[in-house]
């Protein structure tokens, strides 16, 4: 199940607490991220990183992102809530559908949250912080 949703997950952005599970996939997607090769990510790259895999998201290429782009995932009752969470995170006009321009907008909030020191980046430190934030979580729930 992990599979349809930590790309959905990561890229829109919810709090840690609702990806927890995601693990080292996240450390990956941040680092594919770091365009300038500086060790690093700034929140340009990460939003950046974010809207280059809209196409990916939008399995059904209908132009939006939905639940219905993770058909199988979405037939769980545990995995619906989190992908209607996601959807809803950055669903800014509230149809239940996400727009290239809406995921380009949508909150920061998995970058700001790993951005510990508020500099504007999240370095190796602060990514392992997360990572390991995020097993602690995994492990509650």
């Amino acid at each position: 199940m992990n599979r349809f949703i930590t790309p959905f997950t990561a890229l829109l952005l919810v709090p840690v607490a609702a990806h927890a599970q995601m693990g080292g996939r996240m450390a990956d997607l941040f680092a594919g991220a770091d365009t300038n090769h500086d060790g690093r990510i700034s929140r340009a790259e990460f939003a950046a990183a974010r809207v280059a895999r809209f196409a990916q998201l939008d399995r059904n290429g209908d132009g939006v992102v939905s639940a219905a782009d993770f058909p199988r995932a979405a037939r769980l009752p545990a995995a619906k809530a989190k992908i209607d969470a996601m959807v809803a995170s950055a669903d800014a006009n509230r149809d239940g559908l996400v727009s290239h321009d809406e995921m380009a907008n949508a909150p920061t909030t998995v970058f700001d949250t790993a951005d510990t020191n508020h500099d504007g980046y999240v370095d190796q430190a602060e990514l392992a912080a997360l990572r390991a934030k995020a097993q602690t979580m995994a492990g509650g729930l």
